[in-house]
């Protein structure tokens, strides 16, 4: 009985010792890698274009940077479907178990709303090029973005189309945080400037008969009709449902109207649309496309999105070779005085609220194609 005892003492001391040996080789593994966790629409109506087109940018710039500091860098990927519940279980996860300090969020302003406070309380970096909700700007001093918000785009819309003409227009939106706060911002602006808006309806991001609000649009009879989709799943369904029922109102869309699933759809000829401004024929830009197409073939997104998220992830690999690692206090100081950087998709300066300044144009479906309206 004694000897049995023995054994037993002497299996518990090797495997504590075993699990010592493992926890020691595992933390100096981690010691070598900076972990950066993404959280973005992998699956879902939004992953298939902005999602890829996001998600290829990041990868890309990932080969740009396979290490910093003198250690390999590491993105953990979580699906969050563009849906803030699933982005707030991916940020608990990857803080939690996988230890990032550093976190991407991929497209969806609803799933970076969600994670902001998480991130805040954690005191972890979020960072995203793309989400464009103005309540980002007060979402935390760790929240960072190279993408504009949603005000710049409500003042170019409203200030553009006025200038066309437009200047009774109706309203429909989908009821997801992004076309929420766009549609605010642009019936702010667009009301001050002494214009018109006949009726505002919504609609839900699972609906697929959007024939009741088109119907009681057309009645108010506005000029146009501004369409604010959370993807070009929904925008589609909006123009052909608008064909269908013969209502033959101009459109203006939001950046979901710029993808080409949406520009190659024969229902948004003539659509007007708002993008970024940036110069595709630079040669750094150019070079970037050609890249992606490559590696990942055709591009559904519009193109601008890759050179978004690429340059994202070149601001923050500056701030982490700086800080010599991924210590939140030294990135966010870094962050803060990133001014007149040279991304491929303009230079960048992120101001006092962690916000960035760009600019935006209005342009015409022609074709199968966008034309810019000077």
């Amino acid at each position: 009985m004694e000897q049995s005892n023995k054994k037993v003492v002497w299996a518990v001391i090797v495997i504590v010792v075993l699990i010592f040996v493992w926890y020691g080789l595992s933390q100096s593994s981690n010691s070598n890698t900076i972990k950066i966790g993404y959280f973005g629409p992998l699956t879902g109506p939004v992953a298939g274009d902005t999602g890829a087109a996001v998600l290829g940018g990041v990868k890309l710039a990932l080969a740009k940077y396979p290490t910093l500091a003198g250690k390999k860098v590491e993105i953990i990927y979580e699906d969050d479907a563009c849906t803030p519940p699933k982005a707030a279980a991916a940020a608990n996860k990857l803080i939690d178990i996988d230890k990032v300090q550093i976190l991407i969020n991929g497209v969806c302003s609803g799933s970076m709303l969600s994670v902001a406070p998480i991130a805040e309380a954690h005191k972890v970096i979020l960072f995203t090029a793309v989400s464009n909700s103005p309540k980002v700007s007060d979402a935390g001093d760790y929240i960072f973005r190279t993408s504009a918000s949603a005000v710049r785009i409500g003042q170019t819309v409203s200030k553009g189309i006025s200038a066309l003409g437009y200047t009774k227009v109706a309203v429909l939106y989908e009821n997801a945080a992004f076309p929420v706060d766009w549609q605010t911002t642009f019936s702010e602006t667009y009301t001050g400037a002494g214009n018109i808006i006949t009726t505002k309806e919504s609609f839900e991001s699972k609906a697929t008969d959007l024939r009741t609000q088109l119907l009681k649009i057309a009645q108010t009879k506005p000029q146009a009709i501004v369409i604010v989709a959370n993807s070009s799943v929904t925008a589609n369904i909006a123009l052909k449902q608008m064909r269908d029922l013969k209502i033959n109102l101009p459109v203006i869309g939001n950046e979901y109207f710029s993808v080409k699933p949406v520009v190659q759809n024969p229902d948004a000829e003539g659509v007007i649309t708002v993008t970024y401004k940036y110069d595709a024929t630079a040669p750094a830009f150019k070079e970037l496309i050609d890249q992606y197409e490559k590696l990942y073939g055709t591009i559904l997104g519009e193109d601008v999105y890759i050179a978004l998220a690429y340059d994202g992830f070149d601001v923050l690999a500056k701030a982490i070779t700086a800080c010599a690692g991924t210590n939140p206090e030294c990135i966010k100081s870094e962050l803060y005085k990133v001014k007149d950087f040279p991304g491929v998709s303009g230079n960048i300066t992120i101001d006092e609220k962690g916000d960035t300044a760009r600019e935006f144009v209005l342009k015409r479906v022609t074709g199968g194609k966008m034309v810019e309206i000077k």
